[in-house]
């Protein structure tokens, strides 16, 4: 037996453990730990996946889970745990697996020069995205897409821990979203005075 696969875990066992998560975000998080485990390398959780753990499913659902992380050591325990691949937009590789949805692996490195923060589950350790690039994309969606909801999940980011506003407002720049960052630190000074 190849003593770097005792103690893996097989797709009836994966299945049994995020089969038992009583909460959405729980089994994305607890997901991406089994993967890093098994893996051998870290991965990260990011987009609306992230927001979801951040926020709880009552807040925000996202449609896929997105991961960075590395592929080559990804993919063969996506594979041995029976996720599917399946082709998407321009022939782009997703997998999928109902209790899990639809996976994409958005790249080896997150680029948003941030730290991850480290969440630690029933199941290890997880990487999930900087508070700080999930509030600026959210705010240059609610931009384009002059959605209220989006707004108001940028707001809820920005109370969950310390954020680095320094940094907040550079990309915000970048973004073109600073009017709109005046305006969800204004909510976010409000509601912490209110409270």
């Amino acid at each position: 037996m190849d003593s770097r696969r005792a103690g893996t875990t097989n797709a009836h066992k994966f299945d049994q453990i995020i089969g038992s998560a009583r909460k959405p975000e729980d089994r994305i998080a607890w997901f991406g730990a089994l993967l890093a485990k098994e893996s051998r390398t870290e991965v990260e959780i990011v987009g609306g996946s992230a927001i979801s753990i951040y926020l709880s499913s009552a807040d925000h659902v996202s449609q896929d889970v997105e991961l960075v992380g590395r592929r080559d050591r990804i993919t063969p325990i996506l594979r041995r745990w029976k996720f599917q691949e399946v082709e998407g937009r321009s022939h782009r590789a997703y997998w999928f697996k109902r209790a899990i949805g639809l996976v994409d692996l958005v790249g080896a490195g997150d680029r948003s020069g941030l730290r991850p923060r480290r969440l630690v589950t029933p199941h290890g350790p997880v990487l999930v995205s900087a508070v700080e690039a999930l509030i600026v994309r959210r705010l240059t969606r609610a931009h384009r897409e002059k959605s209220n909801d989006l707004f108001n999940q940028a707001v809820e980011l920005a109370r969950q821990e310390e954020v680095d506003w320094e940094h907040v407002g550079s990309m915000a720049r970048y973004e073109g979203t600073l009017t709109l960052l005046r305006k969800l630190r204004k909510s976010v000074r409000k509601q912490s005075s209110d409270a």
